[in-house]
């Protein structure tokens, strides 16, 4: 997520896109670790990678979020507290979903609500971000 931060020439809309994808790599390509971590037996280092998870990830959010308020395309006048935002709300819609068939018409309503939830915390044009998700050849789910 640092490296997405501080990449220069994407938008910021194109890096929170990225940002979002990255995330979302966990639920294919790190399946075996998080099912891992999920096991009852694992409780401790669940709690553990949720605690350490969002501070990680704030930092380099608040930055992403501050280039798109000076690019024009986000209007937050809480850049820290819109990264905190994206990232509880993104951690709640989410969960479980690496569980969950991806066709399930579940998980095309969690990235539609996740979505215009963070358009909303950004003070971003409608459709900004899922239009881009789609255009950078994100499925629709």
């Amino acid at each position: 997520m640092n490296r997405i931060a501080n990449e220069d020439g994407p938008t910021a809309i194109e890096k929170i896109i990225s940002v979002f994808v990255f995330k979302s790599t966990f639920r294919t390509n790190r399946y075996s670790l998080m099912q891992y971590i999920h096991e009852d037996k694992n409780a401790h280092l669940h709690l553990k990678f949720e605690r350490r998870l969002p501070t990680m990830t704030i930092e380099p959010l608040t930055k992403i979020i501050k280039q798109g308020i000076t690019e024009g395309v986000f209007k937050t006048k809480y850049p820290m507290e819109a990264a905190q935002a994206f990232t509880g709300i993104s951690a709640m819609l989410l969960q479980g979903i690496y569980h969950t068939d991806t066709n399930n018409k579940d998980i095309d309503n969690k990235f539609r609500a996740t979505f215009d939830f963070l358009e909303k915390i950004l003070c971003a044009d409608k459709d900004t971000l899922i239009d881009e998700y789609k255009r950078k050849g994100g499925k629709q789910h």
